[in-house]
């Protein structure tokens, strides 16, 4: 009956031990994934169409070059070793002709740190620039901001509170804030449009 009783609690101990460690475990794979470290997640979203609620989701890659090749449907293929700020319009626009038109098209790309340097976050639609928003920044990207660069033909405004509240930082069509100043880490959602402000 002892030897009973004895195995009894050691069976029960022995699950309740696996179930915390399978609970850590889980919690410990999750958590650190959601957010760019300081080396830096290269990653992609797409925008979505205006009066959309639908927070976009994230992928990211271990580097700046496999992020924009995927973010452009592998039309863009840079070298291995290209850094977040080196990417020209020359070279987002590569390939696009009208005998191979473009399937997937660059909007933006925020940066982690000023400079264009750090983690990205590569936007991206399947047209050309027009109206389209994040009412929410994909996960681990929320108040990261520092720098962005427009393309396609879009102007982008930056906004301080989800839905597009708060004050707001707007950079025009085809250009670049190599440091948005007092809105750095402000950034909870985002419009894109022909013509600033968004």
């Amino acid at each position: 009956m002892i030897n009973r009783l004895a195995l009894t609690f050691s069976l029960v101990g022995l699950l309740l031990y696996g179930s915390a460690i399978s609970a850590s475990a889980v919690t410990a794979h999750h958590a650190p994934a959601s957010r760019p470290s300081s080396q830096g997640h290269y990653c992609t979203a797409r925008a979505e169409p205006a009066g959309s609620v639908t927070i976009p989701t994230v992928t990211c890659y271990s580097t700046f070059s496999a992020s924009i090749r995927a973010a452009t449907g592998g039309r863009v293929r840079l070298p291995a070793s290209a850094k977040p700020g080196s990417v020209t319009p020359d070279e987002l626009n590569a390939a696009a002709t009208t005998v191979t038109p473009a399937t997937v098209f660059v909007l933006s790309i925020d940066y982690k740190d000023i400079n264009f340097g750090g983690a990205t976050l590569t936007w991206t639609q399947s047209s050309g620039c027009g109206s389209f928003q994040a009412s929410s920044m994909p996960s681990g990207w929320n108040d990261v901001v520092s720098s962005v660069v427009t393309r396609s033909g879009c102007a982008n405004t930056l906004y301080k509170n989800i839905n597009f509240g708060g004050t707001t930082f707007s950079i025009g069509r085809n250009s670049s804030a190599a440091n948005v100043g007092s809105f750095n880490d402000q950034t909870s959602s985002e419009k894109w449009c022909t013509a600033r402000p968004c």
